[in-house]
């Protein structure tokens, strides 16, 4: 018989929730003012705004927060986690488990503050609605992922999948709206995936994740690399990148899970191949 699941705590998870979301406001007024504090690196370097810094501030809090609370799963005792050295005490930290609320975050932001120029309230309402959900119900979902009864489990994975696709697609179409020069562009979205990629395996039973993650990002890298020649929108290109992603991780799953069959692979590549015809349809319409 399987044993009841145990609730998330809720109580911390809404505070955590909420204290990110009053960061997340004064980020986004701070961002709306033309007269914000940037750094110019020179050269083609880009420029980084205050918004930036505050931002990664606000990821690291984010992610201290998803760390306490997965740790505090009774089911954690059972995994092999990596130590932190402080010195003066080890810790045992659980990274895996902080790329999804930490990007939460950080896509809700990059995506909806491009359309600040045009929706303006709505867009920093957007914002501040989308983080809040997708924080929230990413906390909750990795809780219940870890479940030991199976049905729950795969439900609550499911979850994280749909979430973790709809933040790649606001992270790598928030990269290539910036048009930056591809040594820049390709790093950024080769980082991204890698590190949305390595949240996404975090259920897979392979021991090198951080490896298939890298794989995964490189991949995106170079494929950003080749639409940086295309003089395409930044919603298409993010919806490009987003197959391949999605093909990738998805077969990285199945591949982790000792899955792969060459049924699976001709599914997969019908689906991308599919996806990518409805793409270049609707951008040369």
């Amino acid at each position: 018989m399987i044993a009841p699941s145990v609730a998330p705590r809720y109580d911390r998870i809404v505070s955590l929730v909420f204290v990110v979301l009053i960061g997340l406001a004064v980020i986004l007024l701070i961002d709306g003012n033309p007269n914000t504090l940037r750094i110019v690196l020179g050269g083609d370097l880009p420029t980084i705004s205050i918004s930036w810094l505050l931002i990664a501030s606000l990821m690291i809090i984010t992610s201290a927060g998803a760390d306490v609370l997965i740790r505090s799963h009774p089911q954690m005792q059972h995994r092999a986690l990596p130590v932190a050295n402080l010195g003066i005490a080890r810790v045992e930290i659980a990274p895996a488990f902080w790329m999804l609320p930490s990007f939460s975050v950080i896509g809700s932001f990059a995506f909806f503050r491009l359309f600040g120029q045009v929706w303006q309230g709505l867009a920093f309402a957007l914002a501040l609605v989308v983080a809040g959900g997708l924080l929230l119900a990413v906390l909750i979902a990795q809780h219940y992922a870890l479940d030991r009864d199976p049905a729950i489990s795969r439900r609550a994975q499911t979850v994280l999948q749909v979430i973790g696709y709809f933040l790649a697609f606001g992270c790598f179409s928030a990269i290539y709206y910036t048009r930056y020069r591809t040594l820049y562009s390709a790093t950024l979205t080769g980082a991204t995936a890698t590190l949305l990629s390595y949240g996404l395996l975090a259920f897979t039973p392979a021991a090198n994740r951080l490896l298939l993650s890298a794989v995964v990002g490189l991949m995106l890298a170079e494929a950003l690399w080749a639409l940086n020649y295309w003089a395409t929108s930044f919603l298409i290109a993010g919806a490009v990148l987003l197959v391949i992603f999605y093909v990738a991780v998805s077969l990285l799953q199945h591949l982790g899970a000792g899955q792969v069959q060459r049924r699976l692979l001709v599914e997969y590549g019908l689906i991308g191949a599919g996806l990518f015809t409805v793409i270049i349809y609707v951008a040369l319409r």
